[in-house]
């Protein structure tokens, strides 16, 4: 055999073993169930006796003909994972609810996932009507994070749990790329979702780039005042900061930022569509519909309270402004029933390192400020 046959031979060996050790890896984590599939879109279950019949953090879906049922739709506002079960949205606001109206009694159910957007929301809506039925719908909306829920096909940071997505085609609704709990394709293949997760082949936020106009661009140059906050918590990691990404506008400042950039025009058309989808999906199952969100106190770390500011950050400005934060949340609730409730409290947040979610006591002032709000729905 010549010296060329035999390394032909060598590598055609090596191939077979390379290729055999794939199959019986393969194998082996198909057997094993390692690691788990990769399905679009999520449910953030707690215990059984915790849990609804769709899934969410909440009481089950119980009720009579002669209930008003209200299902009270959002994201981890909702599920309220650091407040005890009694103290969960729904329960504190059916209790208030039924104070008030006494004559007619009330049952509230949740429907709200960590990280959801409109999105999510409507297709789960979707499955809730196809069993159950609602007299009113509310929504509870969080400002500083539902636009880009929406936009991105993952959740928070970059890449991270995939999801189904809408997305604007000529100025219509297109989608979802996506089933709710979907299996994804690729993940069918255990050994490569295993590599994906360690080495994140997959870039679903960049491909979905192809959808979405272009982001805020920071001011290179600026000799005026300037605010070091955002550097501050950079160099320290603040509030995960480091995880803001501004140059996607994946970002909890997007809707700050100034002047509005195409992507965030389109966020915001794009959640439009959205909540008039839900709007629609609530009348023609006989729902009415109505939105709101909290108006939270002005944070007392904040060291440059003005209404327009320049940030620095590793070497670039980005304007920020109250008032076109303002101006983007009315052109989106433009035409919808919405209303905003204020947090009284003034030691409302759940601890140092919670700073975005309500604590019991100011969740259950938020509930009974919104029964006054809602006791004209109920007939």
């Amino acid at each position: 055999m010549t010296l060329k046959k035999v390394h032909i031979l060598n590598m055609m060996l090596l191939i077979s073993s390379i290729v055999i050790s794939i199959l019986i890896a393969e194998v082996l984590l198909q057997l094993a169930g390692i690691p788990d599939p990769v399905v679009s879109g999520w449910r953030n279950k707690r215990s059984d006796e915790e849990t609804n019949q769709a899934g969410f953090r909440g009481q089950k879906f119980d009720y009579t003909d002669n209930d008003y049922v209200i299902v009270l739709v959002g994201d981890s506002q909702v599920a309220a994972a650091a407040l005890s079960f009694d103290g969960l949205p729904e329960r504190r606001l059916e209790y208030y609810l039924n104070r008030r109206v006494g004559k007619k009694s009330i049952k509230v159910f949740s429907i709200g996932g960590v990280g959801y957007g409109q999105d999510q929301e409507l297709l789960i809506l979707h499955k809730y009507y196809q069993e159950h039925r609602a007299d009113l719908v509310v929504l509870w909306l969080t400002p500083f994070n539902d636009v880009w829920n929406n936009v991105f096909p993952t959740h928070w940071p970059r890449n991270g749990r995939p999801k189904p997505t809408f997305w604007i085609e000529q100025g219509r609704l297109q989608g979802p790329n996506e089933k709710m709990g979907e299996e994804l394709g690729w993940s069918k293949f255990r050994l490569f979702a295993l590599a994906n997760r360690l080495f994140e082949f997959i870039d679903r936020d960049g491909e979905w780039e192809k959808h979405l106009p272009e982001a805020y661009k920071p001011i290179s140059l600026y000799e005026g005042k300037i605010c070091n906050d955002w550097q501050s918590k950079w160099d320290s990691n603040v509030s995960l900061i480091r995880d803001e990404n501004l140059a996607t506008e994946k970002s909890h400042y997007a809707m700050s930022l100034a002047p509005v950039s195409p992507r965030t025009r389109y966020g915001m058309d794009l959640t439009r569509l959205l909540l008039s989808e839900i709007s629609d999906l609530a009348a023609k199952n006989n729902s009415g519909f109505a939105i709101f969100d909290v108006q939270l106190p002005e944070q007392a770390e904040n060291i440059c309270p003005e209404d327009e500011v320049v940030h620095l950050l590793n070497g670039k400005y980005y304007k920020t402004s109250k008032k076109q934060e303002q101006d983007n949340w009315q052109y989106i609730m433009t035409g919808f029933r919405y209303f905003t409730i204020p947090v009284a409290i003034p030691q409302w947040q759940i601890d140092r390192w919670d700073k975005r979610h309500l604590n019991e006591r100011a969740n259950d002032q938020v509930m009974s400020d919104l029964a006054k709000h809602l006791q004209p729905f109920v007939k």
